[in-house]
């Protein structure tokens, strides 16, 4: 699955052709793409060096999105294994990922917001990180039907410049997963 990254900075402070988060939902994509494969690429970090905002059309309801996102059995289908979720408001949740070079990285947590097909957030930390846990909400919006993600992640203040960046490409690499399993095909290299 090819999705199409805008990272390109505009003058308005906006990387080229980022979606206004007010901006009707016709608007995320070119007439020519694909609307269910088409990820944009946050603010800038000039502009915004706290967050970076996601936003991804996919071309199932949210009701399947959410279950990919916080459901153990389908998490790690695209994202990570998860070790642990209590799925509620002020339940934890842990993250393990494996990586490429053999390394494993635990990232634990505690969810800040959980409502059905709507709306699911949380705050992780990893132990080797000298700054504070960062906040990930993700938002879900029913578009006929598919469905409008959005993705915003905060706490990059604190955080060294490098990480900002690091967690941009990730979300772009990890949504595009997402979006090819919801769509019922495997990720490209993806061994989960």
């Amino acid at each position: 699955m090819d999705a199409k990254l805008r990272t390109e900075k505009s003058r308005a402070g906006l990387p080229a052709g980022a979606i206004p988060k007010d901006a009707p939902l016709n608007a995320l994509t070119d007439s020519t793409e694909d609307a269910s494969k088409s990820v944009v690429q946050g603010d800038s970090a000039d502009t915004h060096a706290d967050m970076l905002e996601v936003s991804l059309r996919i071309a199932v309801p949210p009701e399947r999105v959410f279950q990919l996102l916080t459901d153990p059995d389908h998490i790690g289908l695209w994202f990570a294994q998860v070790s642990g979720i209590e799925p509620r408001v002020g339940g934890a949740v842990e993250f393990v990922f494996f990586n490429e070079n053999g390394s494993v990285s635990v990232f634990s947590g505690e969810i800040t917001a959980f409502q059905a097909n709507a709306r699911f957030g949380f705050t992780w930390h990893n132990r080797q990180w000298t700054f504070p846990p960062l906040h990930v909400l993700i938002t879900l919006e029913s578009a006929g039907a598919a469905t409008l993600l959005r993705l915003r992640q905060t706490g990059f203040a604190k955080a060294p410049p490098l990480e900002r960046d690091i967690h941009d490409e990730g979300w772009a690499r990890y949504l595009e997963r997402l979006a090819a399993v919801a769509d019922g095909t495997r990720p490209e290299g993806w061994n989960a």
